[in-house]
């Protein structure tokens, strides 16, 4: 049986047309790390990447969940801090729907929910911060790591119009996290 896409493990890169990668260690404890990165509304203070994230399927403000979408919006490519100097084709927009959300491991992942239909164009983005060996005098230090993978017809003319623009993208996202996640 192969593998299906949007399940509660991670989709293998070879079933991709491409796939983007990063990781960072970090001098902060994996719970933290999490805060930083499902806290949307701080978005704007330190991710250069994408500079906000709104629930736009829950009125009741419950707590974020598998089934949400989230509207991405502004996404910068290339990644700036400076909003009112991105060019009109530097500046994008996204709707995602959260696929995984596993508070207990510290992951989380998101596929387009655009109106594409998937074999045109399909991506699936997975972060995970996991525990590493205690640094030099027991400190706390964990690893946040974000990958995506995207697939169809499409993914060939993403990848050629913005596959650097993205890794370096998914790169400043991760420093972002970092600096956030170690400020006192």
């Amino acid at each position: 049986m192969s593998w299906v896409w949007g399940t509660s493990t991670p989709p293998p890169v070879a079933s991709a047309v491409f796939a983007i990668s990063g990781s960072i260690s970090i001098s902060a404890p994996r719970e933290k790390v999490w805060q930083v990165l499902l806290d949307f509304d701080s978005y704007k203070q330190w991710n250069p990447f994408v500079r906000s994230q709104k629930v736009i399927n829950n009125p009741s403000s419950a707590p974020l969940s598998a089934g949400h979408r989230i509207k991405m919006d502004p996404v910068h490519l290339p990644p700036t801090m400076d909003d009112a100097n991105v060019g009109l084709f530097q500046k994008n927009s996204t709707l995602v729907e959260v696929t995984v959300l596993d508070s207990e491991n510290y992951r989380v992942a998101w596929r387009t929910a655009n109106m594409l239909p998937r074999w045109m164009l399909d991506a699936e983005r997975w972060q995970m911060i996991t525990v590493e060996e205690d640094g030099v005098g027991g400190e706390t230090r964990c690893k946040y790591e974000s990958y995506e993978v995207f697939k169809g017809i499409l993914a060939y003319v993403v990848q050629w119009l913005f596959g650097k623009k993205l890794k370096g993208a998914v790169d400043a996202m991760a420093q972002g996290i970092k600096e956030r996640a170690e400020q006192n």
